[in-house]
């Protein structure tokens, strides 16, 4: 057994305990992540390079916060979130399809976090 499959197991969270148990159980969970992240309106609440506001001024709009990493944020006409080839990476692009921004999101249930980096390209 797996440090993070015992962590989770000694917290009571059998469902992420087996997820980490299971040879590519945690690179599924990272997958699913990605895809929930390029398909609904949701960012990362943490923004570098960049602000809110200046974001706003483009025609973001935000709401609410989801939880500790990610808050509603509907993107002007035509922008969107593209999945890379590595499941925590996305490309948020503009309406000339355009990278504006690269979005990282570890979605594995022992290191969540997500982090929008304004302006970078891989």
């Amino acid at each position: 057994m797996n440090v993070a499959a015992l962590r989770a197991l000694l917290d009571g969270d059998l469902a992420n305990a087996i997820v980490a148990s299971t040879p590519g159980g945690v690179e599924r969970q990272e997958a699913a992540g990605q895809h929930h992240l390029v398909s609904s309106d949701i960012l990362p609440r943490e923004i570098r390079a960049t602000t809110r506001d200046d974001m706003a001024a483009l025609g973001f709009v935000f709401g609410r916060d989801v939880d500790d990493v990610f808050v509603e944020c509907e993107p002007p006409a035509g922008w969107s979130k593209v999945p890379t080839d590595h499941s925590m990476w996305s490309r948020l692009v503009d309406a000339g399809g355009t990278t504006q921004a690269m979005i990282f999101y570890k979605a594995a249930f022992y290191d969540r976090c997500a982090t929008l980096y304004w302006g970078r390209t891989t």
